[in-house]
């Protein structure tokens, strides 16, 4: 009868603590993801004041590799920039859910944004860093409209 009840109650003071380590995890997992890329801080636009007066888009396919995140553009491999909130990576699945959807490594997105060389003054703005191995010579900086490209439609 002691015993049964002395597990019970190990039970119950030990389930919480593990469930509680679980979550930590998760979200360090989440918080470790989310330092493969730059972020920057990017105002809502209003119709009468917009924020982008002429977009461009650039089309980058993304791959992970040795723990870093990166675009290509066709002609050169480029670290991401991504506002706050529209960009996470999940490791496990290599995937970069943008605003909701879900991208696999070696899908081609088109979005607004352009291409900038990677200035460490400029950069010192951003709210989010990645790894020093993970900065290349120049930056893919996105602010939106993400649009998968379906390279098998003729």
């Amino acid at each position: 009868m002691h015993k049964t009840l002395f597990r019970s109650l190990l039970l119950l003071v030990i389930l919480p603590l593990i469930v509680s380590c679980e979550t930590l995890n998760h979200q360090a997992a989440i918080q470790k993801d989310n330092e493969l890329f730059f972020t920057y801080y990017l105002p809502k636009s209003m119709p009468e004041e917009p924020l982008i007066i002429n977009p461009t888009v650039i089309t980058t396919e993304f791959k992970y590799e040795d723990g870093c995140l990166l675009a290509f553009d066709g002609s050169r491999w480029m670290t991401p920039v991504f506002p706050e909130g529209h960009a996470t990576f999940n490791s496990h699945h290599k995937t970069l859910r943008l605003l909701g959807t879900s991208y696999k490594m070696g899908n081609v997105i088109s979005a607004a944004g352009y291409v900038h060389a990677y200035n460490s003054e400029k950069v010192k703005n951003y709210s989010n860093s990645p790894a020093e191995k993970c900065i290349t010579e120049y930056l893919a900086i996105y602010y939106g409209d993400y649009e998968k490209i379906d390279l098998d439609k003729n």
